[in-house]
């Protein structure tokens, strides 16, 4: 006969384990706005202001996750391993970040964007020992055909609540836009990489980590404010 009380436990596990796997596809530009979690995210690296940065993040036992471009992550690959061992979550930003404004006129356009993506899974495969389950495109460009490559390789794609850390804006301004979204389910970004040392990233996530301590707000990784499920582990020998 089977256990009742198991069977119920069961049943109050099912939703949330769907929830957790019905990801692919789907578009976010927060999380819920409910609790303490907010997330840091940081494009274009790893770059050489990542290592600063994973100190900073170390020093305030702050998660961050990083959407890698394949082409730096070959000339960081050390540091992209650093970044998954200190707990950090990576993700795919396509390999070389290319126009996609311009390239969705293009017939082979899926293609291109496929091919961007697969090199990118490779370099976080062998860091970090998982394959990425979330991606954002270059520029944050999202149409439903985004989505549909997105679905078909398992991706759940992340645009951003805020960020300004690339604008003409002044230190200050930028500091204020930062703390201002800064609140439950805001996803913040910043850029660590694009060829450029970014000591103002430092400065910026060190002014929200701050402000969020005094607020009680936990930095996490996408995938936990967002509830899309634990990256699988690649099977040894890929």
């Amino acid at each position: 006969m089977a256990n009742p009380l198991k069977a119920a436990l069961l049943c109050l596990m099912l939703p949330a384990a769907a929830a957790a796997q019905d990801h692919a596809g789907r578009f976010y530009t927060s999380g819920p706005s409910t609790g303490t979690f907010f997330a840091l995210t940081y494009d274009d690296g790893p770059g050489a202001t990542t290592p600063a940065l994973l100190d900073l993040l170390a020093s305030k036992k702050a998660k961050a996750t990083f959407f890698i471009n394949g082409s730096p992550a070959g000339r960081h690959l050390e540091t992209l391993r650093r970044a998954c061992a200190d707990g950090h979550l990576a993700a795919n930003h396509t390999y070389a970040h290319r126009n996609y404004f311009k390239l969705a006129v293009d017939p082979d356009r899926e293609k291109i964007l496929a091919a961007e993506l697969e090199p990118t899974e490779k370099a976080i495969e062998k860091a970090c020992g998982y394959r990425p389950r979330l991606m954002r495109m270059p520029n944050g460009y999202s149409r439903d055909w985004v989505k549909k490559v997105a679905r078909a390789r398992g991706y759940a794609l992340a645009n951003w609540t805020y960020g300004s850390d690339w604008t003409k804006l002044s230190d200050e301004e930028m500091t204020a836009g930062y703390l201002k979204a800064l609140k439950p389910g805001a996803i913040l970004l910043f850029h660590d990489g694009g060829g450029k040392v970014r000591e103002r990233t430092l400065r910026l996530t060190r002014a929200v980590l701050d402000e969020a301590e005094k607020r009680g707000l936990q930095p996490v990784t996408l995938d936990k404010l967002l509830n899309i499920g634990d990256a699988k582990p690649v099977p040894s020998g890929k």
